[in-house]
């Protein structure tokens, strides 16, 4: 009985092993998708009981809810209006449809505003005669008329022109395709087929294609501008997500300030980046947790990361009690700190050593759950890069804004799932580059690609 019993429990231990080996795989294959870097589409059921137990937060002890969607009370509604472009257009009766009668008296008067845009027109072709110039006097070969830099495209160069056998798109076309590509996120293929349904202008794929590579040249210099303005900001935002790019992994890295953002495609996820874009960069730089932001020398990591990571433990880890403790004690912590902040604004060096006394308190509490004692130990090593903002004017506490700057960005990866070439990393660099900078400076993208071209 003994023997039996022995090989029954040697049975069970081989059996217990293989369940926790699987359960540890299992484990590692759900932290993929179940952790606070996660967007919701990733993250539906973990996200559905976070908003599940934040509803119920948000409730008071009669049930009703505290916090209600949507505009506050009192809110004064916003009617848009539009200034008619023209005379009124008057509708008048001069016989009775019943009686033929002239006899007719008006009783009242209605007015209706139209707001409608213009039938799209036949496209145009000019053909322009350019005079090529050689001074005799000092010998300068290859001038052009001024007119030729105010009136065709600045891409639109003799030689490119003697490539296309004199053929070019304008600026009204190239302003069009961009815009189409890089705001409404058409496809190459969409495009050639609204400028074809709108304006009968035929233009194919590969036209399409290389419009938006001239485009692109056109943009280089913008782009160096915008990075040298972020290299020489005091604050800005970084952060980083997936690109496939010709079947293999690459990057989107965006940073951001209030009025630039800078969005570069590049084959690596490593400081080598941000040695490579941010040589000079000595500002505060918002990130997130990823190591190679400590490239910087002065951090701000972000407390929306750190608050969701902790509520995700709340939900997920077996000492549930504990990382709740451990949550409520972050969020007083972070909302004491930005309340104390309004009433004394930064630099707050009292503040900042207060606040990371408290923190210091929160952390050193015995925590006996793995996964809780590992956050602790995470945030142990950059609580003081979670209070820089108390010290810098400008500073944001989170991440948000790059991650803003990156949805344009992400939705353009969902709709056309890699980037296909290393010209197709420039184009789609420069082209959201300049449209999330020009959204930022509040600026019309179509009259701003004109002016680029």
């Amino acid at each position: 009985m003994v023997s039996s019993q022995a090989d029954k429990i040697g049975e069970l231990s081989d059996k217990i092993e293989g369940l926790n080996r699987e359960m540890a795989e299992l484990k590692r294959r759900l932290s993929h998708y179940e952790n606070s870097n996660s967007p919701p589409s990733r993250n539906s059921l973990l996200y559905r009981e976070m908003k599940s137990k934040r509803r119920e937060e948000s409730r008071s002890e009669d049930g009703s809810t505290i916090k209600k969607p949507g505009r506050k009370d009192g809110h004064e509604g916003v009617t848009q209006i539009f200034k008619p472009t023209g005379s009124p257009i008057a509708h008048i009766m001069e016989r009775c449809p019943k009686c033929s009668s002239t006899r007719l008296t008006v009783t009242s008067t209605e007015k209706r505003t139209i707001v409608d845009i213009p039938e799209p027109l036949p496209y145009t072709v000019k053909e322009h005669v350019i005079n090529v110039y050689t001074c005799s006097s000092c010998g300068a070969d290859g001038l052009l008329p001024e007119s030729v830099g105010s009136e065709l495209p600045a891409a639109s160069s003799p030689l490119e022109a003697t490539k296309s056998n004199g053929v070019i798109l304008g600026r009204n076309v190239l302003s069009t395709i961009s815009l189409l590509w890089s705001v409404a996120r058409l496809p190459q293929r969409k495009i050639s087929y609204l400028l074809e349904s709108l304006y009968h202008l035929e233009l194919s794929p590969a036209t399409i294609g290389h419009a938006l590579e001239k485009v692109s040249h056109r943009l280089e210099a913008f782009q160096e501008k915008v990075r040298k303005g972020i290299n020489r900001s005091g604050a800005a935002n970084f952060d980083e997500t997936g690109m496939p790019v010709a079947g293999k992994k690459g990057w989107i890295w965006v940073a951001a300030t209030e009025k630039l953002a800078l969005v570069q495609v590049a084959m690596s996820r490593g400081r080598d980046v941000l040695e490579r874009y941010f040589p000079k960069f000595r500002g505060v730089a918002i990130v997130d947790g990823w190591k190679p932001y400590r490239f910087f020398s002065l951090i701000q990591r972000c407390w929306a990361h750190v608050l969701r990571e902790a509520e995700v433990l709340s939900l997920r880890a077996r000492g549930k009690e504990e990382a709740g403790e451990l949550l409520s004690s972050l969020r007083g912590l972070f909302h004491e700190t930005k309340s104390e902040l309004e009433e004394h604004p930064p630099p707050n060096r009292r503040l900042r050593d207060k606040m990371l006394r408290k923190l210091r308190v929160i952390l050193s509490r015995e925590y006996r759950d793995a996964d809780v004692v590992r956050f602790v130990s995470k945030l142990k090593a950059a609580s003081r890069d979670l209070f820089t903002f108390t010290l810098y004017k400008g500073v944001e506490p989170t991440n948000n804004h790059a991650e803003r700057e990156l949805r344009e960005p992400i939705v353009h990866r969902k709709i056309r799932g890699q980037l296909k070439s290393e010209m197709g990393m420039t184009v789609f660099s420069r082209l959201m580059t300049a449209v999330s900078t020009w959204k930022l400076q509040g600026l019309n993208p179509f009259v701003e690609f004109q002016r680029c071209l």
